[in-house]
């Protein structure tokens, strides 16, 4: 990677959050809104993304690795979490 990031961008809102709907991280966006932000930001060298399965019930994630296929490996930096 030649040059670092200095903001990451976090996907909380991708997907439905818990119990549906906007409650704890999530929203009612998906790959029709999703991919022309990914696609922007990227564009534009913002390739630090944050998930965890928890945004969106595990829908971000999906999402972010919908988006990143086409991406080579080197372009794209994932920042996860999990709870043990």
């Amino acid at each position: 990677m030649k040059n670092q990031p200095s903001i990451a961008l976090g996907t909380w809102a991708w997907g439905a959050g818990f119990a549906g709907g906007d409650q704890v991280f999530g929203n009612n966006l998906g790959v029709e809104e999703l991919k022309p932000v990914f696609d922007e930001a990227m564009a534009n060298g913002l390739n630090l993304w944050d998930s965890a399965v928890v945004y969106g019930m595990g829908a971000s994630e999906t999402l972010l690795s919908t988006f990143t296929r086409n991406c080579k490996r080197e372009d794209v930096l994932i920042s996860t979490k999990f709870t043990p």
